[in-house]
């Protein structure tokens, strides 16, 4: 049997983005069920400000900071997987 045929940097790079674009909106829509909730019973919101920088006009909540780290872990993953064309 041959060996698996390794993917262009194109294909990878799209894929990748895909992965990232797409667990990025998932954990998004589950963060806002979430702050729902909390919202709901009163408790601390996880969409608050979190990491303020006014002069370089970062505004980050805790919700945002998961959200990206989701984004680009997906990517990450994705692309370190499809390297010998594993996935």
């Amino acid at each position: 049997m041959a060996p698996p045929r390794r993917r262009t940097w194109w294909a990878r790079l799209l894929g990748s983005l895909g992965v990232g674009l797409a667990s990025a909106v998932l954990v998004g829509m589950a963060l806002t069920v979430v702050d729902l909730r909390q919202a709901g019973h009163g408790q601390l919101l996880l969409s608050r400000p979190w990491l303020d920088v006014e002069r370089l006009g970062v505004h980050l909540s805790r919700a945002d900071a998961v959200c990206l780290l989701a984004g680009v872990l997906g990517a990450v993953l994705m692309w370190r997987g499809t390297v010998s064309g594993s996935a």
